[in-house]
């Protein structure tokens, strides 16, 4: 099989702060890990970075290329436009791995993607989505909240501060998302408790969901820490994953969860849902992530998806091959 992986090296910030750019960078260790053990397994395997001549670069590849292994997270050596590469595949008719361009927009979405599937039953926290500082906060609404820009993945824009306690707390810090990121800021009910993942691979009836995963936040200095804050994330210690011990009624919950989410938003090949789970043991989710990272978990790198596949005694090799293989059947059912 003759495999193109695409990836994208942010070098400019094209939004948010000069910080957000540490971690884009871990694409630069994982694509030449993937492309030496792919040729390893006897594949063709060639790499592609997304910059602007992408387009003209793709057509000449087409007709050499049996699938794309798209690892690309934004577009044109910047921070943005992650949609554009999907969609010129797409235009193309180049197959490739995972989210297509319409579940990229979608579950892009914070906002969106709850509502959807808060229709089909998916516990969702109460909200509110802020396009001004001084809006009012909706009566239903309690402290303590979080504050997180509406259209941004791996914790970008989520601090330790991010969990805000009174009014002005709220209005600084939707102020700095506003500022940031110009995007609106969702406002959420902070659910104090357990923070849960859990990832899926597969389409249609032929799938595998992975045992939850949990994150653990032992240098948290009070619940209102216990969050997977970007600091927490990236700041350069490794992040604390471990197999969550819950009682078998729950897992079946975020089992079914997770099936509805990853049907409802169109997932393909494989995704990962997030989800709080408070005191009580109630559930809720707070985002479908698309393409979540498939890197290992060893060059001092942390991948959530790679590490619940561990749980099954999937390694990081058979994760890649798999989702290509899933991906690559796909396009010929």
């Amino acid at each position: 099989m003759k495999i193109l992986i695409l990836y994208n090296v942010a070098r400019q910030l094209k939004k948010g702060i000069e910080t957000d750019l540490v971690c884009e960078q871990e694409i630069t260790i994982i694509v030449p890990l993937v492309k030496r053990f792919l040729q390893k397994n006897g594949y063709s395997v060639q790499t592609m970075e997304t910059d602007f001549n992408l387009w003209e670069k793709l057509k000449r590849k087409k007709k050499s290329v049996d699938i794309v292994l798209n690892l690309a997270e934004a577009f044109g050596g910047g921070n943005t436009n992650e949609t554009l590469v999907p969609e010129m595949l797409e235009a193309l008719e180049i197959p490739f791995t995972g989210a297509s361009a319409h579940n990229m927009h979608l579950t892009l979405d914070k906002e969106k993607t709850k509502l959807v599937l808060a229709y089909y039953g998916v516990p969702i926290p109460k909200h509110q989505v802020f396009r001004h500082p001084e809006e009012n906060l909706a009566s239903g609404l309690m402290f303590p909240l979080i504050v997180k820009p509406i259209r941004e993945e791996a914790s970008i824009g989520i601090y330790r501060d991010s969990v805000v306690s009174s009014r002005k707390q709220l209005r600084v810090k939707v102020q700095t998302v506003l500022k940031n990121y110009r995007q609106p800021a969702l406002v959420e009910e902070f659910i104090k408790g357990r923070e849960i993942s859990v990832g899926m691979i597969g389409n249609a009836f032929d799938f595998i969901i992975f045992p939850p995963l949990e994150f653990i936040f032992s240098e948290a200095q009070s619940p209102l820490e216990q969050i997977r804050s970007y600091e927490y994330k990236w700041g350069g210690k490794r992040e604390q994953m471990t197999r969550a011990s819950l009682p078998r009624k729950t897992v079946r919950k975020l089992e079914e969860y997770t099936r509805i989410a990853y049907k409802v938003t169109e997932c393909r090949d494989y995704a990962r849902m997030d989800y709080r789970l408070d005191d009580a043991g109630n559930i809720y989710l707070l985002e479908v992530n698309y393409n979540p990272g498939i890197g290992p978990n060893t060059h001092g790198l942390n991948n959530t998806l790679t590490m619940m596949a561990s749980f099954v005694g999937i390694s990081f090799e058979d994760l890649v091959e798999k989702i290509i293989s899933i991906a690559h059947k796909r396009y010929q059912s």
